[in-house]
């Protein structure tokens, strides 16, 4: 052992360890000496996990710990926490301390708000040195405290519910389960009916659409048949006023003929002698030209008759063209009935009154051929200028048979021609009425020929005046009435035209107007329609598919309430209370 240390070298280094072994837990316990703090008191309910040296927090940052936990020398049921925070820590007026778990593991401390910035400190203000904070439960704390309450509340609330979900709740919502799924299926069918309303909808407006282009046209063809029936009512007036021209004509052509019969027996009284010596001869050739004229009389009026057929069936064939102005036109055709009888008359009267004036003027030729032998001498003397006569005549003759001839073909033709259209078809008969005028005079210029040539035809004469008397005279009566029916009839419809346009315009409007405001009321239907189908029915489909969801879900939640009702009732006691 030695003898001989250095104490003062140990008892240096033992000094300077022992101060390097404070100043090390000084730094590992991180203690400041030179730290001040602020004590305040706070007075809670309950401090349940909370005891010395515990954490205490503001704003959620560490400040401090708590330095005492007592209860309160007032008695007043309270306890009292001293907590010791860093100095300056703004605890102002507003602030509130509260008692708070930390974590996991359920480590109280005491956390103080910040408050409002714009209060003062509560140091500040406060007259006791160690300042109260106010207080107020935590949220777990109010749960902890009012969990009695709230189950109670719970356990009436599902009381109430189990004698809500009885059997007659069960029963009332089955049925409006299946009120649901009738009314769902319901809809379903309200759905298709209103999809198949809207394609009806929009297949109506092209239909009505097209209905209203076809009215239009029919409109159209309405009024141009209103216009040419106008015409031809015109037309037929100019007719009627033709007509009385003719019937003129035939009175002055009556007055002349009658002047023609006196004279024609002033000169069978005093050239019979002189012309009877020729009488064979001419009664020969006129035999011959009359059986000739005979021939192209009987051709000419079966022209004529063939020409009346066509024209009657090129007018039926125009009724069908005119099937819209039929009732307009009945008098029309009733007038052209009377018309197409006076032509049967007047061809009657041809075709009878002739040929028995035929047959009398071959009696005549027979006993004149008596008078022909006695005749011969003076035949001999003034036979050239008589035959100059005769050949003339014949010419003249021949010449009105061949004009007949050709105006009664001109006019087979023309009423071929016409037949298309009522009103050409008038204006031809009027055109053939004034041809027929024409050819009447020129049978009148050959039938004084003629009488200059027959001089002793006395009887033949008097029979064809009373033909002219007594047939013509009922011809004309025929015709004035058949003029005066075709007036009447041509006034009447000229009266009713304008009112039946009218009519069918002002129908034609109406129509017009009201699938008009149709077409309009579609186009503004349609849009919300549209918008509807596109938008609307995914949404009522929806809804009825989220329907069935839920009923589906109250049906199972039924059945779980029947498998187990205190699983929901909740009649147990509580945790708690045990």
């Amino acid at each position: 052992m030695e003898t001989r240390a250095n104490y003062l070298l140990i008892g240096a280094f033992t000094l300077a360890g022992f101060l390097g072994m404070l100043g090390f837990f000084l730094w590992f316990a991180r203690v400041e000496l030179d730290r001040q703090f602020d004590y305040y008191d706070v007075l809670f309910t309950s401090v349940s996990g909370l005891s010395n040296a515990s954490e205490v927090r503001f704003a959620g940052l560490p400040v401090g710990q708590v330095v005492e936990v007592a209860l309160d020398e007032e008695q007043t049921g309270l306890v009292r926490v001293r907590i010791e925070i860093q100095a300056g820590t703004p605890v102002r007026t507003s602030s509130v301390a509260t008692v708070e778990s930390l974590g996991v593991t359920g480590v109280s401390h005491v956390a103080i708000s910040a408050g409002n910035p714009r209060d003062p400190l509560l140091a500040e203000v406060s007259e006791d040195p160690i300042p109260d904070i106010p207080s107020s439960r935590s949220p777990l704390q109010t749960l902890t405290e009012d969990a009695p309450l709230i189950f109670e509340e719970v356990l009436d609330i599902t009381r109430s519910i189990s004698d809500l979900l009885g059997p007659e709740t069960q029963d009332q919502v089955s049925a409006i389960l299946e009120n649901v799924a009738s009314s769902s299926a319901n809809f379903d069918r309200a759905l298709e009916d209103f999809s198949s309303v809207t394609q009806t909808v929009a297949e109506a407006t092209d239909d009505i659409a097209r209905f209203t282009e076809g009215l239009d046209a029919l409109s159209a063809r309405t009024t141009a048949t209103l216009e040419s029936a106008d015409a031809t009512m015109a037309q037929v007036r100019e007719l009627a006023a033709r007509t009385e021209q003719t019937l003129a004509a035939g009175e002055s052509a009556l007055a002349s003929a009658e002047a023609t019969f006196d004279a024609a027996e002033g000169f069978v009284t005093q050239d019979l002698p002189r012309l009877s010596t020729s009488a064979e001869e001419t009664m020969a050739a006129l035999r011959a030209e009359a059986e000739a004229v005979a021939a192209e009389a009987r051709t000419a009026l079966d022209e004529v008759r063939s020409a009346g057929t066509l024209a009657s069936e090129r007018l039926r064939e125009a009724e069908a063209t005119i099937a819209a102005a039929d009732d307009a036109l009945a008098a029309s055709t009733e007038a052209a009935a009377s018309v197409e009888a006076a032509a049967v008359s007047v061809e009657t009267l041809v075709s009878g009154a002739g040929t028995e004036a035929v047959a009398e003027a071959r009696d005549l030729i027979a006993d004149a051929d008596a008078v022909a032998e006695a005749a011969l001498a003076v035949a001999e003397t003034e036979l050239p200028a008589i035959l100059d006569d005769v050949r003339q005549a014949t010419a003249t003759a021949a010449e009105a048979v061949e004009s007949v001839s050709a105006d009664l073909s001109s006019a087979a033709s023309r009423a071929e021609a016409i037949s298309s259209d009522v009103s050409e078809t008038l204006a031809t008969v009027a055109d053939t009425f004034e041809r027929a005028n024409g050819t009447l005079a020129r049978l009148d210029s050959a039938l004084e020929t003629g009488e200059a040539a027959l001089t002793t035809a006395e009887g033949a004469f008097a029979s064809a005046d009373r033909v002219l008397n007594e047939e013509v005279g009922a011809l004309a009566g025929d015709l004035r009435a058949t003029l005066a029916s075709l007036d009447d009839a041509i006034a009447s419809v000229t009266e009713d035209a304008p009112v039946i346009a009218e009519e069918l315009r002002a129908a034609a409007e109406s129509a017009s107007s009201a699938f008009g405001r149709l077409e309009r009321a579609a186009g503004e239907v349609a849009p919300p329609l549209g918008a509807f189908a596109s938008e609307g029915l995914p949404q009522y489909t929806r809804l009825a598919r989220e329907a069935r969801e839920l009923v589906d879900r109250l049906d199972d939640l039924v059945r779980q309430i029947e498998r187990d009702p205190a699983r929901f009732l909740g009649r147990g006691e509580p945790a708690f209370r045990r």
